[in-house]
């Protein structure tokens, strides 16, 4: 009985180093070399995604590997910058005609603040006395606090300004690599995998093909979760938007999406404030709008998010929505996006058997 008790605490604590490592591994890998790694990180998983391609054309035209994974990666890097530029040339047309239209509504901006302040005057003083008192203790509040709170944001919006020039270079450096790595490797890449399949012992080649293969899916299809995400928030607040008569749905629609798509912030961080100032400017028809616009995204976005990350990794809609409010409570906002990518991968090399964690 003893001997079997024995047999049952070593194999836990295997089980449980074993966890311990991956993911100190995983901590490792995603805090420190991922951001060198990742440009040809990218260039491998797309040299892999375009590689079944690649041998059909090869098969095809009768024409050697190196001139069908030229043609094959130049389609695909053109089909990607074309639809980012034309995208990218929507947004600054916009851009351009909302500056053109800035001095107008720095223009009306006195008018529409006069009457704020008649409307915020008008509720004030139906208000009890109670309340009167509060909102005045909150007013001398604000005026004491306004300066510094002022210059703190101004300081906040320099430094984010400052960050994003400064970050340019990287960025333009970061995209050239990308792009030339993704070239080398899809030329090479037979020989990269044969590379790295000889630095591998035998008895680990047959589960490093299955982890890979594991890998490749799971990322994808974690991807394309997020990615069907943010779709489905884009087109929902391109409608709404649409649907209110904006002039510059499309920006509004992009700008919120992209807000959405990280962590903690959500659209209520765009939508709530918009609405709350068109409320008190009188604009009490855009206002009830944007509140519906925001509970409709917020409720798709809900059911949605456990569901489709869930249904893409075959994980229970509890267990992912536990992986997102672990990973926050304990690594923050990048948690959020880390545990559940490792309990996929975890999921996953249990199912092809390359790990055995649990029964």
């Amino acid at each position: 009985m003893q001997f079997i008790y024995m047999s049952q605490l070593s194999v836990f604590l295997q089980r449980t180093i074993t966890v311990l490592l991956w993911l100190a591994g995983a901590v490792v890998f995603f805090r420190w070399l991922l951001a060198p790694l990742l440009p040809f990180l990218l260039a491998l998983a797309l040299s892999a995604m375009v590689e079944p391609l690649v041998q059909r054309l090869r098969r095809l035209l009768r024409v050697r590997r190196t001139f069908a994974a030229a043609v094959i990666t130049t389609a695909l890097l053109l089909a990607l910058g074309g639809s980012l530029t034309a995208l990218l040339l929507r947004l600054l047309l916009e851009l351009q005609e909302w500056s053109r239209r800035l001095p107008e509504v720095i223009d009306g901006f006195p008018a529409l603040w006069n009457g704020l302040l008649d409307r915020i005057g008008g509720w004030y003083a139906s208000c009890p006395a109670v309340i009167r008192s509060a909102l005045d203790a909150l007013a001398q509040q604000l005026m004491e606090e306004g300066p510094s709170l002022a210059g703190s944001v101004g300081g906040w919006l320099m430094g984010a300004v400052s960050s994003m020039l400064a970050a340019l270079p990287d960025a333009g450096l970061f995209l050239v690599t990308t792009v030339l790595a993704v070239y080398f490797t899809s030329l090479s890449y037979p020989a990269i995998l044969s590379f790295l399949k000889r630095q591998l012992p035998e008895s680990w080649q047959g589960r490093c093909r299955s982890a890979a293969r594991c890998f490749r899916t799971t990322i994808l299809k974690w991807l394309r979760a997020e990615l069907l995400l943010i779709l489905a928030t884009f087109v929902i607040l391109l409608t709404g938007f649409i649907w209110m008569g904006l002039d510059y749905a499309l920006l509004a629609a992009v700008f919120t999406a992209l807000v959405d798509a990280l962590p903690v912030l959500g659209t209520g961080t765009v939508l709530l404030p918009w609405a709350a100032g068109c409320l008190l400017v009188g604009d009490t028809g855009r206002g009830l709008a944007l509140l519906v616009l925001y509970a409709v995204g917020l409720i798709v976005h809900t059911l949605l998010e456990p569901r489709l990350l869930a249904g893409q990794a075959d994980l229970p809609p509890l267990t992912a929505l536990l992986a997102m409010y672990v990973g926050f409570r304990f690594l923050g906002v990048g948690g959020m996006i880390l545990l559940p990518i490792l309990l996929m991968l975890l999921k996953r090399f249990q199912d092809a058997g390359v790990i055995h964690l649990w029964r």
